[in-house]
């Protein structure tokens, strides 16, 4: 399955990213919406550690950790 790549800005500087790749990650559908505290909580959880995200099992890793924080960095650009 080949993943859509979108170009974005981030601090005046542009890079690619897979689209949609959080919510793969974390066994969303596409038309789910994140809510900023969700993400804040995510981004809590240690590397290594499992956590239970809309009732399915997930462990932390250091890829999911950088896809949580640019999420984060996105949402304050939205203002």
């Amino acid at each position: 399955m080949a993943y859509k790549k979108e170009k974005v800005e981030v601090g005046g500087e542009e890079i690619t990213i897979k689209k949609g790749a959080l919510k793969r990650s974390l066994g969303v559908p596409d038309s789910y919406t994140f809510k900023k505290a969700e993400l804040e909580k995510l981004k809590k959880i240690e590397v290594g550690k499992e956590f239970t995200f809309k009732g399915k099992k997930k462990k932390m890793t250091e890829l999911l950790k950088k896809r949580i924080t640019l999420g984060l960095t996105l949402m304050k650009g939205k203002k």
